[in-house]
């Protein structure tokens, strides 16, 4: 009896020795597993015995798929990791799996409050908007308290070079993780922006000459952030005969496109012209081939030699060319 059973137990022992040969490997995984990135790399998720160097760089970058979404779960089979091993040319004797039929994978994740999102734009806002305004105000409406995200470094990029304006809009920013866009979001923000500008006492009507007492120079709301549109203190305008293109009413801010700056020169005028040429300065009487508003350049010609160039309108007197 007892012959029957050595011998039986030295057939097992030469089928496991057959079956299983001392140069298989050996694949360990917990029966839950945690992952960061965004597929699952069986090197990222398991442990070896036994394996060489060679073997183990050809595992190490097994993709098992996917990950789950940041804060969920997925399952992976054991039949899949065999699959996937034998694909990397691996036969079925040349390694062990020893983890349960079905494994968990978790993604690790973080999140980020809603109140850093609104402090990054904001922050992104107040650098345009500091240097084109004299007041403003800014409101973020991002209705989300929390946002999940992988477990990863990241950081916030406004998207496309977007004008800002004032009034109702919507910013779209991003979440980079590793390079990459991970997430975005169109947040609306509400933008108001004041400046210093003259607004009408009064209704003016159209073809009405320009004078200072007709406006009050105050702070108002404003529906651009461009400066150019706008008539600065002090302006001489008022001084210039200049005629509204078009009728304001009470209230409303005077623009530079309510009216049509002068000519200053016409073609055909006899002007001087101011050159000054590093530290030597000269002056001639030239001839306007072209009509101007004040700070334009325009052709003029010296009637002595027909030479012509351009100079810029200083009043209906003078143009000057300044070159180094």
């Amino acid at each position: 009896m007892k012959n029957k059973r050595s011998i039986l137990a030295l057939t097992i022992m030469l089928i496991i020795s057959i079956t299983v040969p001392l140069s298989a490997f050996e694949v360990i995984i917990e029966k839950e597993v945690r992952i960061k990135e965004e597929s699952i790399k069986l090197g990222k998720i398991a442990e070896f015995n036994e394996i060489t160097a060679a073997e183990e760089k050809l595992i190490n970058e097994i993709d098992l798929g996917n990950a789950p979404l940041p804060g969920y779960k997925k399952y992976i089979n054991k039949a899949l990791v065999k699959l996937m091993l034998k694909k990397q040319g691996f036969k079925t004797d040349e390694f062990r799996l020893n983890f349960p039929e079905q494994i968990i994978v978790r993604r690790e994740a973080k999140q980020i409050e809603a109140e850093k999102i609104k402090e990054f734009l904001k922050k992104k806002l107040n650098s345009i908007l500091r240097d084109n305004s004299d007041k403003f105000t800014i409101e973020v409406n991002l209705r989300r308290e929390k946002i999940t995200i992988p477990k990863q470094a990241y950081s916030l990029e406004i998207l496309e070079n977007r004008d800002i304006e004032p009034g109702q809009m919507t910013i779209p920013v991003a979440i980079n993780i590793a390079g990459k866009e991970y997430k975005r979001f169109y947040i609306p923000v509400n933008i108001k922006v004041y400046k210093e500008a003259y607004v009408a006492k009064k209704y003016i009507s159209q073809g009405t000459k320009l004078k200072r007492d007709d406006f009050v120079y105050k702070m108002v709301e404003v529906d651009s952030i461009e400066d150019e549109k706008f008539v600065k203190k002090g302006s001489n305008i008022f001084t210039q005969n200049i005629e509204l293109s078009y009728s304001l009413k009470q209230g409303d801010i005077l623009k530079k496109n309510n009216y049509n700056t002068p000519y200053l020169i016409n073609w055909g005028d006899r002007v001087q012209a101011k050159i000054i040429v590093g530290d030597v300065e000269l002056t001639l009487m030239v001839v306007a081939r072209e009509r101007g508003k004040q700070g334009q350049y325009i052709n003029v010609e010296n009637p002595k030699n027909r030479y012509k160039f351009q100079a810029k309108v200083i009043s209906p007197q003078l143009v000057e060319l300044i070159k180094d």
